[in-house]
């Protein structure tokens, strides 16, 4: 049985427990295991790592050996109701460490223990992650308007009652934690305003069953 993280975790095991019928006897070595383990902050245990390769290896092609975006956004598209083209993308990039356009199972496995850490720290820095899309150190009011956009497309719903739009949320959060005023929100703003915004880190994890 898979560990039960919190509901980001929760709707990727539903993502790759969909994957397909396929079987597999094909094992992960066990220094792989190790390798894996030293890495994350969440206890899994070998045979949990092992049910993880297999469901991991159900999705790829004959040969393959990493993930590549399409089936990623496939997948997702198969759990949600909405579009989550846009919004599995993002996911798709904060998991793609090396930046090759496709997922290994390290990768995998590291980028599910960091977006559904119990670290507050790992997890608002990977939240930060996610909204900062060019990757430049800042989130722009666009980039923000985007992710929250791309939510809003996959899960069919509307943003917080406390907000009239995608638009409105990102300008009321932008008033709490742009300190200098400069129009976009470094990590570190991010991070020390986190509290204030929890909705920020929290509206990313999305479940196809609530």
């Amino acid at each position: 049985m898979h560990t039960d993280i919190d509901n980001f975790l929760l709707t990727t095991i539903i993502l790759f427990q969909n994957m397909g019928n396929q079987s597999s006897k094909k094992q992960i070595n066990p220094k792989t295991i190790a390798d894996l383990r030293s890495h994350i902050d969440v206890e899994f245990s070998k045979e949990e790592i092992q049910d993880w390769y297999k469901d991991f290896r159900q999705y790829l092609r004959q040969g393959e050996t990493e993930l590549d975006k399409t089936a990623f956004i496939k997948v997702y598209n198969s759990l949600f109701y909405g579009d989550a083209s846009e919004f599995a993308e993002q996911v798709f990039r904060t998991f793609d460490h090396d930046g090759n356009n496709s997922v290994d199972f390290k990768e995998f496995i590291l980028g599910l223990c960091l977006s559904g850490s119990e670290n507050a720290e790992k997890k608002i820095k990977w939240a930060f992650n996610m909204y900062d899309i060019d990757q430049d150190g800042y989130i722009s009011k666009e980039e923000m308007t985007h992710i929250l956009k791309a939510i809003c497309k996959m899960t069919g719903s509307k943003i917080p009652p406390e907000f009239k739009s995608p638009e409105d949320m990102t300008e009321k959060i932008f008033k709490i934690l742009d300190n200098n005023s400069d129009n976009r929100i470094s990590q570190q703003e991010f991070i020390e305003g986190a509290d204030k915004v929890q909705i920020l880190v929290d509206i990313l994890q999305c479940n196809p069953d609530s």
